[in-house]
Order: C-alpha cells, then sequence, then structure tokens
C-alpha cells in the first residue's frame, strides 16, 4: 500500500533591497557592508531636514505585493523604497514611529523602484540597518541582497 502525500515546495527567499553606493554627503557617511548591512554614521547638514543616500537609476519591479522590513531600526535613521508608476512616486517608509518595522504594500503594472536610507538632521548617528524587501506580505529574517 502506498499513499501520495501533496508537497508544495515554496521558492527561497530573495531580498530585493538595491544596493546604494558608499559615500559621504551633508555630513553623513553611508558604507555598504560585505554581508549588506548599511552603516550610517554622522550628522546630517541637510537643508531639507534629512539626508538620503538611494540605489541608482530605476529599477523594474513586478506588479504585485511586497513587504520592506528591518529588524533594528535606531533613532534618527529611516529607510524607504519609492516606487513610481507612470508620474504618480509612492514612498513606502519605514521609521522609528512605526512599531513593528514591517510594511506591506502593493505594486501596479508598469513600476519602477529606488531603495534609500536617510539620517535625519537633529543628532549624530552611528548604526549599521539591514533592510529587507521581498515579495508577499510576511517579512522574514534579514537575507543578504545581491
Amino acid at each position: 500500500m502506498s499513499k501520495t502525500i501533496p508537497v508544495h515546495v515554496l521558492p527561497p527567499i530573495k531580498n530585493m533591497w538595491l544596493r546604494i553606493p558608499n559615500g559621504t554627503q551633508d555630513g553623513v557617511t553611508f558604507t555598504v557592508a560585505a554581508d549588506g548591512g548599511i552603516h550610517v554614521k554622522g550628522t546630517s547638514t541637510s537643508s531639507t531636514g534629512r539626508t538620503d543616500r538611494g540605489s541608482i537609476g530605476e529599477t523594474p519591479l513586478p506588479a504585485g505585493q511586497y513587504t520592506l522590513s528591518t529588524a533594528n531600526l535606531p533613532a534618527g535613521i529611516i529607510i524607504f523604497v519609492s516606487v513610481t508608476t507612470g508620474d504618480k512616486t509612492e514612498y513606502i517608509v519605514i521609521d522609528t514611529s512605526i512599531t513593528n518595522l514591517t510594511s506591506t504594500f502593493t505594486v501596479p503594472e508598469n513600476s519602477t523602484y529606488q531603495c534609500k536610507v536617510g539620517a535625519k538632521n537633529g543628532g549624530p548617528v552611528d548604526a549599521t540597518v539591514y533592510p529587507m524587501l521581498e515579495t508577499g506580505s510576511e517579512a522574514h529574517a534579514y537575507k543578504p541582497y545581491a
């Protein structure tokens, strides 16, 4: 006697966060470590109230549901994804005002995205963040991105 048991194999979890370039601007240095963590150090002197560093160019993002998350987010640092569809841009932001450090959002057809890290004006920051962008509505533990 034999019995067939159906098994559903899930695709591997992939971090779709886009690499930001290393560099210093407005008094803040952004350095990407080998494991993909982004070290943010300095005091922002930006005239806009925050210094942002982001991925280069617009990268296509297939329609669907996505989750942006991070395990830790020190005061003064934010992470966000900007999604552009036509002439409309939406910002999915995680900062210390979000309790669970997770945000799920839906992307329409023909969209592009950029990933960014920001340091708010007002005080020095010196910390490493580990952003995770993945498909679906569940946040998983950090995996290095490409």
